[in-house]
């Protein structure tokens, strides 16, 4: 029935972390064609990049869905427009981020969406996640871990 598989990780630093979290996994279990297969732990994580920030809480999924990439996309950027994401908010405080890591072993490069994720190796807080659920897309498992 589901034709692809998804890695993605959801960060949050604004307000209540576990529910940001929470209601951001209903979202995307109530997504047509799509359905959740397995959620790491919530991680503690620095703020990546050059503004001084709250740390963030992270998890990673593993989503089966019949969606396509950039359908999954607009999905995401709806939800996180309900959970009150700020438009701007990009390397900003934010009360959901939703990136989408790996899409089955493709590589897509748009002016809107970029997989697997731009910069993904050098994020401990998507690879520490992906590692838990036992991330499967290739580009992850031919990684070396120290």
């Amino acid at each position: 029935m589901y034709s692809h598989i998804a890695y993605l990780v959801l960060g949050t630093n604004l307000g209540n972390r576990n529910k940001n979290l929470s209601n951001a996994r209903l979202e995307i279990n109530g997504l047509p064609q799509t359905r959740i297969l397995k959620k790491s732990k919530i991680f503690k994580s620095p703020a990546y990049g050059p503004i001084k920030q709250p740390f963030f809480f992270n998890l990673a999924l593993e989503v089966e869905t019949e969606l396509l990439p950039l359908e999954l996309l607009d999905h995401f950027q709806q939800i996180e427009k309900r959970l009150k994401r700020e438009k701007d908010s990009h390397m900003k405080p934010r009360t959901i981020d939703i990136d989408i890591v790996f899409f089955d072993n493709e590589k897509i490069e748009t002016s809107r969406l970029k997989i697997p994720h731009y910069d993904w190796k050098n994020r401990d807080f998507f690879i520490k996640p992906l590692r838990e659920i036992n991330c499967q897309a290739e580009e992850f498992k031919n990684l070396k871990f120290a």
